[in-house]
């Protein structure tokens, strides 16, 4: 299967916060919707695909994504450890939506963590779309 067929989506913002400083970790929130879901794929967005966030927020830059990793946890386990964000971002990868094999992701235990600040700003944010299916 080269592309999913989408069954759910939902789009999560996780904002920087007020200060932007290397190896920051910034926890994603609790996020209902997604608690019991299993997810089979992600993607990020960069302000090339959404400039402002729902909340209003600048989005992250395609730079940006570059200077960021993600950790997504299953369980206490940290399943995905320091994926680069830019690599979730499809634009960036020949239009592919990263795909994984229905993981129950802990969104509490899951954080971003900033590896530079040259092309980040206070109070930008950075857009997770999660496509996952009801348990």
């Amino acid at each position: 299967m080269l592309q999913p067929i989408v069954e759910k989506s939902y789009l999560v913002e996780l904002n920087l916060g007020t200060v932007v400083g290397v190896q920051r970790q910034i926890n994603f929130q609790f996020i209902p919707q997604l608690k019991d879901a299993i997810i089979y794929g992600v993607q990020v967005f960069s302000a090339g695909q959404l400039s402002l966030s729902p909340n209003g927020a600048v989005v992250v830059s395609t730079l940006g994504l570059s200077d960021l990793t993600v950790t997504f946890a299953v369980g206490d386990d940290q399943d995905v450890f320091l994926q680069p964000c830019a690599d979730l971002n499809s634009a960036l990868v020949n239009g592919f939506i990263r795909m994984y094999r229905d993981k129950r992701f802990n969104l509490t235990k899951s954080f971003v963590t900033i590896q530079n600040t040259i092309n980040l700003a206070a109070n930008q944010a950075v857009l997770f779309n999660f496509l996952y299916r009801s348990k």
